[in-house]
């Protein structure tokens, strides 16, 4: 940000918080590229966990796909008030605009702050009315409980979601911790209700002996009554005035019914939050049913929203005939307008509550790939594998189980370019957006900035080629296990297990197949070839080539995973011994590469130095071999974790480094393959993250529920 937009941004976001739109100008506006200045209903949302309200009529929203919180306006325009995009923790005691949040979920008011469940940091943030975040709870240390201290003192597990009553006591859903947390006036924490074990129980008792599960939303009506939607349980639970604890809703079972029924009588599926209006009445959003759900004052329960279909079938006149996709978070927007996030559908819906006319207030229904069209910080990669530098800058790599290429541009923006995310074979001849991959391994890119990457197709491997147009085609392998076509077309010719390619500065293509046990090249009229076969077999059948990598003369350098050893081919076909003594130790640096123990050497990189860069996975480290053989350590302690970015390479733990490649700078960025994450280290060897975070998991951020787990914390 600049200069500039740091003395605008925390003025900016006063006006924000109070409800007040300043004249438009681009700086208040300080995110444009998701939408920061459109229309609501015209900007990409994705996955939102939380949503408030404040007396103005504003509408803020927790956009945890985005790291986010975003406001939209009563003139339905959507801007940022807090977060960078990139999943973290940093920022208190400054602007909220320049802090980071990790998974934000459930918002509440009080008089002029906002406070919010920075629910993967563990902590509880408040904004206040100057734009400044700070920590009001939490050490950001899962775990339980330092109860009777200061809140900052205490230890929080992904809450979930927060309210504060008229006295400015804030209360805390803190979900793995199977609790409900308060926070008076003076700081100081305690827990109101649930003994700390996932279970049911203590109906009819004081609520800090009952037993709670995975608690979800939470709301205080105008009476002081404290209502739970307790989601293990599929219940919605009441603790009255005086600290007793009932069920108003759901008999415990995840299913669908009851309705026109008592509500303690009804059937509830996972319901993630629960809201109360001024004259009693409760709302639920029953996300496994896909309703909304409404009790009225004499305890009948009835659907107010939703059907058992998900597909979208537009806003309608009628709410009980429009359909939700696990609606997941509730806030009253006055007094006759309900808002429900859609989650699935990726909207925000509003219901008058009189009409019963619903209508899209944000969100366009499309979505963005876990963190797409954000800062890689932002975005949640699993396995990231092979690596690559385009001659623009732009990092490219592959998101292995998520089944597509991404890329990280030199704005530190991240976008996938290829893949659809399905697994499979599928959309040669097509832009490679479209395409299905199986499992995409490794890559490489040429002097024409044609991307090569290698998947399976059921138990062989293949290669596809994406142009600098984006088609994509089928390069190299015919779909099965084997060791033929030499002097043929590729794309006739059998692979048995890829480890590696690599490309020279004429477009040749080069494999490394380590079961094979042999190094093949594709020339540029797409005929496969053997290199150096008499050579490579007289190593030994020790031999299992694994990372390659083609210098600017042409010659191959190759690291072999059985013998721990680096090998160079020259242009002859001559093989010489360039690194490792084979006795699979961990020893030489400083001193001759020919003397060093190596293990595992991997992925192979040669930087604009002409210096020869190791990936070896199971010492967690990068290791580099400079002009005169002396081989050092350039990337990690050699213990395996992740701690760094900010400081020097050779202090950072890393976790299984895989592949590598560096831009024209000299940069040299690096797939830490069991962090999933890609980070770089600069000429001047200070580490840095640029793709990726901690959380990791398809039910953690997924877009789509196909199975129940009713244990997931």
């Amino acid at each position: 940000m600049t200069l500039i937009g740091k003395i605008i941004a925390p003025i900016a976001l006063v006006f924000m918080l109070c409800g007040v739109m300043p004249v438009q100008s681009a700086e208040f506006y300080p995110y444009p590229s998701i939408g920061d200045g459109k229309r609501g209903i015209d900007v990409v949302l994705t996955l939102v966990d939380g949503i408030a309200t404040n007396p103005h009529g504003n509408i803020y929203i927790s956009h945890r796909s985005q790291n986010r919180i975003r406001k939209l306006s009563t003139n339905g325009t959507i801007t940022t008030i807090a977060g960078n995009g990139i999943a973290g923790f940093s920022g208190d005691g400054g602007p909220a605009l320049e802090s980071s949040l990790n998974f934000p979920a459930g918002l509440a008011f009080d008089k002029g702050n906002l406070y919010i469940a920075d629910r993967n940091n563990h902590r509880i943030r408040k904004i206040d009315s100057n734009g400044i975040i700070t920590t009001v709870a939490g050490t950001g240390i899962p775990g339980c409980c330092n109860d009777n201290g200061l809140a900052v003192e205490a230890h929080l597990h992904f809450p979930s979601d927060v309210d504060v009553d008229t006295e400015g006591n804030l209360y805390i859903s803190d979900r793995s911790n199977n609790r409900i947390r308060k926070v008076n006036s003076d700081g100081i924490i305690t827990t109101i209700a649930g003994l700390g074990e996932p279970g049911y129980g203590g109906d009819f008792g004081p609520a800090d002996k009952a037993l709670l599960k995975y608690p979800f939303g939470i709301s205080l009506d105008n009476k002081g009554n404290f209502y739970i939607a307790d989601r293990g349980n599929n219940r919605v639970r009441k603790i009255d005035q005086r600290g007793i604890i009932t069920t108003i809703a759901g008999d415990g079972t995840h299913s669908f019914g009851g309705d026109y029924g008592p509500a303690n009588q009804s059937s509830l599926a996972f319901p993630t939050d629960v809201i109360v209006d001024s004259l009693g009445v409760i709302y639920i959003a029953d996300r496994n049913n896909n309703r909304v759900r409404k009790i009225d004052r004499l305890g009948v329960i009835t659907t107010l929203m939703g059907l058992s279909q998900t597909e979208f079938n537009g806003d309608n006149e009628i709410s009980a005939e429009t359909t939700l996709h696990l609606p997941f978070a509730l806030a009253l927007n006055g007094e006759d307008r309900l808002l429900v996030v859609d989650r699935n559908h990726f909207r925000v819906r509003e219901v008058r509550l009189q009409s019963n006319q619903v209508e899209t207030v944000a969100g366009n229904g499309t979505f963005l790939f876990r963190g797409d069209g954000g800062p890689g910080g932002g975005a949640t990669l699993d396995a990231p594998s092979g690596i690559a530098v385009d001659s623009k800058g732009n990092v490219l790599f592959a998101d292995r189980l998520h089944q597509r290429i991404r890329r990280v541009g030199s704005n530190g923006i991240i976008e996938t370019v290829i893949g659809n995310g399905k697994q499979g074979n599928e959309g040669n001849g097509r832009p490679g957006i479209e395409a299905t991959l199986h499992l995409p391994e490794v890559l490489v890119m040429d002097h024409e900035d044609n991307i090569y990457l290698t998947q399976r197709t059921g138990n062989a491997w293949i290669i596809r080629k994406s142009n600098a147009e984006g088609i994509i085609t089928h390069f190299a392998g015919n779909g099965r296990q084997g060791n033929t076509g030499d002097g043929g077309p590729a794309i006739e010719a059998s692979f048995h297990t890829i480890s590696d390619i690599a490309a020279d500065g004429s477009g040749n293509i080069f494999i490394a197949d380590s079961i094979n046990r042999n190094i093949r090249k594709i020339d540029k009229k797409g005929i496969i070839s053997m290199i150096a076969e008499a050579n490579l077999e007289a190593l030994g059948t020790e031999v299992h080539p694994n990372g390659i990598v083609v210098d600017k003369v042409g010659s191959i350098f190759f690291s072999d995973s059985g013998s721990s050893k680096v090998y160079k081919i020259d242009m002859s076909g001559a093989i010489t011994l360039i690194a490792g003594t084979g006795d699979f130790g961990d020893h030489g640096d400083e001193g001759p590469a020919l003397e060093a123990g190596l293990r595992s050497p991997g992925g192979l990189a040669i930087g604009p130095d002409g210096f020869l860069y190791i990936a070896e996975q199971t010492t967690h480290r990068i290791r580099k071999v400079d002009s005169s053989g002396i081989i050092t350590g350039y990337v990690g302690t050699g213990k395996f974790g992740y701690s760094g970015d900010g400081g020097p390479a050779i202090e950072a733990n890393i976790k299984t480094p895989f592949r590598m490649g560096f831009d024209r700078e000299g940069n040299l960025y690096f797939s830490d393959r069991d962090n999933n994450r890609i980070r770089k280290v600069d000429t001047s060897g200070v580490i840095t993250t640029i793709a990726g975070h901690s959380n990791i998991g398809w039910l953690q951020d997924g877009l789509e529920v196909r199975i129940t787990v009713h244990n997931f914390p």
